[in-house]
């Protein structure tokens, strides 16, 4: 993948996210920086008009505060959102920081190819059905988060609500499953 293939911007927590993408994309790759969990009213207003006009792509670090300005920003936003994720196994060994600029290049270039949509305008699952098929289990988020590229430690709400958000029903997932 090249730069001029991501035609989005893409979101990211700070400076040093962006100087890494620009570092393998190019100088031209634009990005909007959140500036961590300090993500303020006009920013979001920013995305959002972004989004409607360009697209944006989420590609948050792989932790809590991540985590946090993910679900901040999809939750602002009305319909489809794009996102790109790496796990905090995507992180060079020695680094002391869990985040998108300490991820491996390949990581990062297959985050931006393997793009995932989330759409909190349908419900695929219900509460019932996850807690029926015993998705919401250790073993099994553990699994779903892996086949997705998410980190493997989310809480089983979130899990379930990624789930509905990029559309998956009991027979999809018990398919990941290996059931």
């Amino acid at each position: 993948m090249n730069e001029q293939k991501i035609k989005q911007i893409i979101i990211v927590e700070g400076k040093s996210d962006t100087q890494k993408l620009k570092k393998i994309y190019g100088e031209n790759l634009k990005t909007i920086e959140t500036q961590g969990l300090s993500l303020s009213k006009e920013t979001l207003e920013f995305i959002k008009k972004v989004n409607d006009e360009i697209g944006v792509i989420i590609f948050t670090d792989p932790d809590g505060p991540g985590k946090k300005i993910r679900e901040r920003i999809i939750n602002f936003l009305d319909g489809k959102v794009v996102n790109a994720f790496i796990t905090k196994e995507n992180i060079e060994f020695n680094s002391k920081k869990i985040g998108v600029a300490e991820a491996n290049e390949v990581a990062i270039k297959k985050a931006l190819e393997d793009l995932v949509i989330f759409d909190k305008t349908k419900e695929s699952l219900t509460w019932k059905q996850y807690l029926d098929n015993d998705f919401y289990l250790k073993e099994n988020r553990s699994i779903i988060c892996k086949k997705n590229g998410w980190n493997q430690q989310i809480s089983s709400k979130t899990l379930f609500k990624w789930l509905n958000w990029i559309n998956l029903n009991v027979e999809d997932i018990k398919a990941i499953l290996g059931e």
